[in-house]
């Protein structure tokens, strides 16, 4: 009886997949997206197209679809699609112990999973697992939109990246931010860390340094003079406060449910390790020091060591999926 089970659920996975299209010769992503009902926007994001008249013959499109597992299961994904870059919710039924999904193991808290989604993650399908009932389905990630940039350094700021000290400093922060903890210290969207939010550099931003491929950037860096005042955007406690050798004087904290935050290139920070902060706590200063070519708050929001959009925290729809039914945020 568990065998003919498992081939009815195997069978019923395969019948309800997201649908996946070869091009043909002559087709356009306008009809493409004709044909399967779908947004021309949707299907363009969700296959990474940047300019809709570009496709080739052979190419496989994943069309945009609702969730490909069995309603039985009592899962939910928020949002759906996530976007590479940016974290999602597993909304899990009781006995779900962990997520793996992307290379990762997330676990469980009262019935959610905060799992990020890599900002180099290609879009398309990927496979999930809910570990406990052991259930295998597959997850569609959309393009996450993201734009290029080249950063000119000066000899000076350009000698520092080694990339032994930036991998060791990289070293550092993950243990700044601590291991996964049940507890989730926040409660409703965060705040943003300054007062007046003007965004000079987005997060998921393809960079070069000197015309040199250089990664994405990891984090929203937003415009500010030195001096000006920086505020916790969210309730942690304070993993890090030093002065690093490519960030710069710099704030790490934790804020539970393996979510940490930093603030760099501060002028002065005001928080000690270990110390419990409030939302809206002042917690340092907008300065230029290490990597910075003018002052300005690099914000960084790491999910299980991972980079993801920080602004993704300041939306209700992430934390109406984290929080219980009942809760409600500030």
């Amino acid at each position: 009886m568990r065998r003919l089970a498992w081939v009815a659920w195997f069978l019923g996975l395969a019948l309800a997949a997201v649908p996946v299209h070869v091009v043909q010769p002559g087709e356009t992503l306008y009809r493409i997206a004709q044909t399967y009902g779908v947004p021309l926007e949707a299907l363009a994001a969700a296959n990474g197209i940047a300019d809709v008249n570009l496709i080739r013959v052979g190419q496989r499109l994943v069309i945009p679809s609702e969730p490909s597992w069995p309603a039985d299961w009592g899962l939910s994904v928020v949002p759906w699609p996530p976007e590479q870059g940016r974290p999602a919710v597993f909304r899990v039924p009781e006995g779900v112990e962990a997520v793996r999904v992307f290379g990762l193991e997330v676990p469980v808290a009262s019935g959610r999973a905060l799992a990020p989604v890599p900002a180099d993650t290609e879009p398309g399908l990927y496979p999930f697992v809910l570990e406990g009932p052991e259930l295998e389905g597959e997850l569609l990630v959309a393009a996450g939109g993201y734009g290029h940039e080249n950063i000119v350094l000066s000899e000076e700021k350009n000698a520092l990246l080694d990339r032994d000290a930036i991998r060791a400093e990289k070293t550092r922060l993950l243990e700044a931010c601590g291991p996964w903890t049940p507890e989730r210290l926040w409660n409703g969207p965060w705040r943003w860390p300054l007062e007046q939010v003007e965004v000079t550099s987005k997060f998921g931003t393809r960079r070069a340094y000197n015309g040199h491929p250089g990664g994405w950037h990891g984090g929203v860096d937003l415009r500010g003079k030195e001096g000006t005042p920086i505020y916790a955007p969210a309730a942690g406690v304070v993993g890090l406060a030093d002065a690093l050798y490519v960030r710069g004087n710099a704030v790490v904290l934790r804020h539970g449910l393996g979510v940490c935050s930093g603030y760099y290139h501060l002028s002065e920070f005001l928080v000690e390790p270990g110390q419990t902060v409030q939302k809206g706590d002042l917690i340092g200063y907008v300065g230029m020091t290490g990597l910075s070519t003018g002052p300005h708050l690099h914000w960084e929001v790491r999910v299980l060591g991972q980079t993801t959009d920080p602004a993704a925290f300041t939306r209700p729809d992430l934390w109406r999926a984290l929080a219980p039914a009942r809760a409600a945020g500030p």
